[in-house]
């Protein structure tokens, strides 16, 4: 098994099914959006990597895309945790989906902030080494 796709199933194990498992089962019948970003992630990094699916054509593509959008929401949560205010005041339909908490749904907290990255990071260098 190549190394991007250990990464995305362990992504989509841990991240996704695990975490959402247990959100699921200690907050009665509710799943986060964290765990649904993570869960589906991980899902189309498997898809997307599949050679049956355009020989893994798009997988390039995904890894970078993916890649950027974690390591951002990453490097904000990090850099918010060092009191650095990135997040102007929204306000509007906007403010429940970006705030000091969550961006979209992924949590801007610490530790899922360097989970985030960690994560975005190695897609972009799925992405960047893949041809």
């Amino acid at each position: 098994m190549k190394h991007r796709n250990t990464h995305y199933w362990l992504w989509f194990i841990f991240f996704g099914i695990v975490a959402g498992v247990i959100y699921f089962l200690n907050h009665h019948d509710t799943i986060d959006s964290e765990s649904t970003w993570l869960l589906v992630a991980g899902a189309l990094g498997l898809l997307f990597g599949a050679r049956w699916l355009n020989e893994g054509k798009l997988s390039r593509t995904y890894d970078l895309i993916v890649g950027i959008i974690f390591t951002a929401v990453g490097l904000v949560g990090i850099l918010l945790a060092f009191h650095i205010p990135l997040i102007p005041p929204v306000s509007g339909a906007l403010a429940s989906y970006v705030n000091t908490t969550t961006i979209f749904g992924l949590s801007l907290g610490l530790l899922p902030a360097l989970i985030h990255t960690v994560l975005g990071l190695t897609s972009l260098n799925h992405g960047i080494r893949n041809e």
